[in-house]
């Protein structure tokens, strides 16, 4: 009984996991936070060494991921069928069953592979089965959904942070694009909706902040941090009308949310847009 109890409490606490961090868009669960968080340091220590890790960090988040819900769905179904007395027989001749062959049902159950050399001999081994391949097929689907998500809006960031190069490679260069004050204002305001929609799928995917650009060009950090302390000195500009103004705190606004969502909660926005361009 303690092996049925722990494993479904295990099972449980893998499937909540799983159904936060993928459907609810209301960020991570505690075991994905400690995964991408673990790659979010090494990635920053990296930063703070003067070396940009490459992209690949943001597909070893994800993979690491995958492979600790399953390894978790996985023991806590073996610990389910350990607690049913004789749950498992071989199919053929052969008798007698043992750990590796309740791990072994386990993994082709979860994996939907029905190899058929080995099953289940109680109705309750039976209901396992069912409910141990549902999972397994239920992983399979939400962790595919999942990474093409996440990678859609990863390119979503890279494309939205060249839009800002191009219009300013550093700080000193973005009001030069432009002939005034209202023209740049206008600018941000296709800058802001693109950025809101970042932000959003930033709330939903924490683990986007793994996804670091080698090339600062593609960095939406970076382009953001660079983009918002002119932003921020320009809204201050006195000679700016108040439509002007308007559109520029809009941003700065956006801004705000995006870098507390990042976890970036310094009171001066200057401080923070700092930190920012360190991710």
């Amino acid at each position: 009984m303690a092996y049925m109890i722990s494993g479904v409490l295990l099972i449980l606490i893998v499937m909540s996991d799983i159904v936060r961090t993928t459907l609810t868009t209301q960020g991570e669960g505690l075991i994905s936070s400690v995964v991408s968080g673990l790659y979010r340091r090494i990635a920053s220590l990296f930063i703070r060494a003067g070396h940009r890790p490459f992209e690949v960090i943001g597909a070893m988040s994800i993979s690491t991921l995958a492979l600790v819900w399953l390894a978790g769905l996985w023991i806590g179904w073996v610990l389910v069928f350990l607690g049913i007395p004789n749950a498992i027989a071989h199919s053929g001749e052969a008798s007698g069953v043992g750990i590796y062959d309740v791990i072994y049902f386990v993994g082709f159950t979860l994996s939907t592979l029905g190899v058929g050399d080995l099953a289940p001999a109680t109705p309750a081994a039976q209901m396992a089965t069912v409910l141990a391949s549902i999972t397994g097929l239920l992983i399979v689907t939400l962790v595919v959904t999942y990474a093409i998500s996440v990678v859609s809006a990863a390119v979503a960031r890279r494309v939205l942070a060249y839009k800002i190069h191009l219009n300013g490679g550093e700080e000193s260069e973005f009001l030069t694009e432009f002939h005034d004050l209202e023209g740049f204002a206008l600018w941000t305001g296709g800058i802001r909706s693109d950025l809101i929609a970042c932000t959003e799928q930033r709330l939903a995917f924490p683990i986007l902040d793994n996804f670091v650009s080698k090339d600062e060009r593609f960095s939406l950090p970076v382009q953001l941090a660079r983009l918002g302390l002119i932003t921020y000195r320009a809204s201050r500009n006195e000679d700016a009308t108040q439509q002007t103004k308007k559109e520029l705190n809009q941003l700065l606004s956006v801004l705000d949310r995006f870098t507390l969502l990042s976890g970036i909660t310094d009171r001066d926005m200057s401080d923070r847009l700092a930190k920012l361009r360190q991710r």
